[in-house]
């Protein structure tokens, strides 16, 4: 049994919880992927992930902790083992993976037509079209996209059908800020009331749009639940990143230290606004530079710390 997944995200508690309510569009139980002799998803049986309609997933974890594969099994790319039950068609489902492979002598105005089943002088395709900055791209060839506007061309496709649950893999990858901010609010507003699973590795595409959180590590099921739950199994203020050999300078005192994925800098968590500014005060007198992270990292950073402490226990 995965201790960290929450009451709230599946089994007994769940589906007492919503008794008389619909049931999940998508369920995911006991879900196992295992490539050569290597188990690279492995999610708990005796706990079901339950997304239901309306809801918004952020999926994160480090790379090679099994998103993508997850993803992969929920559209049946992959074979795996356990229970995966959808419940939508085809016709209600958008997915936007990483990569996508086009043909690549098709333009990018024979792809639209192709998929939308519109002409491109469309009224509806052309207003949608503009949303995702398209227009100017209809005579290219998909091969001579960049990678922002082939991320572009991608969501606009996913998104245009408007499907019940969309699925979206590093979906403002390759984009800058600007375009990420537009492209959020344009998928946000589209999505309205419908399913979202998004896989990212930034915070901030899911902070203000997420109410429930899966984390993910080396396969395994860290946490499922809503954003409120995970707030109050980790309660924090704010999380600063050090360099991790400027440790014994910065005078950490009681505050709680972790070693951060990319193994040279520390994450200091400051459990109030009075110890983030007594500890960033601290850090500018000594000549220290120190950087806030956004807080959704931080209880995601603290999350996995206890999860591994866990697993090394057992």
């Amino acid at each position: 049994m995965v201790n960290n997944i929450s009451e709230g995200g599946g089994g007994e508690a769940a589906g007492e919880q919503c008794a008389g309510l619909p049931s999940p569009l998508l369920s995911l139980r006991g879900v196992k992927v295992k490539r050569w002799r290597n188990q690279i998803l492995d999610l708990p049986q005796d706990e079901s992930i339950d997304i239901f309609l309306g809801d918004t997933v952020g999926l994160i974890g480090e790379n090679g902790a099994g998103k993508t594969t997850l993803i992969n099994c929920i559209v049946g790319k992959i074979s795996y083992q356990g229970s995966i039950e959808r419940n939508f068609t085809m016709q209600d489902f958008g997915v936007q993976f990483q990569t996508n492979d086009y043909d690549p002598p098709v333009k990018v105005k024979e792809l639209v037509e192709a998929v939308c089943q519109k002409s491109a002088s469309n009224p509806e395709l052309k207003a949608a079209m503009k949303k995702f900055e398209l227009e100017g791209l209809l005579a290219k060839k998909v091969k001579k996209l960049s990678g922002g506007e082939r991320k572009r061309l991608t969501l606009f496709l996913a998104v245009f059908k408007k499907p019940k649950l969309l699925i979206l893999d590093e979906p403002t990858g390759a984009l800058d800020y600007q375009k990420r901010r537009k492209i959020l609010h344009t998928l946000k507003v589209a999505m309205d009331r419908k399913t979202v699973l998004i896989s990212t590795h930034y915070y901030d595409d899911i902070e203000d749009w997420a109410n429930k959180i899966l984390i993910l590590d080396k396969g395994k099921a860290v946490f499922f639940g809503t954003v409120e739950d995970l707030e109050k199994r980790y309660p924090i203020y704010s999380l600063i990143r050090i360099p991790m050999d400027m440790r014994e300078k910065a005078e950490l005192g009681g505050l709680k230290a972790i070693e951060l994925d990319d193994e040279v800098n520390l994450g200091v968590v400051a459990l109030s606004q009075e110890e983030e500014e007594t500890f960033m005060d601290l850090c500018k007198r000594a000549g220290i530079p120190a950087h806030r992270e956004e807080k959704l990292y931080g209880i995601y950073v603290l999350a996995l710390d206890e999860f591994r402490e866990g697993a090394q226990g057992r």
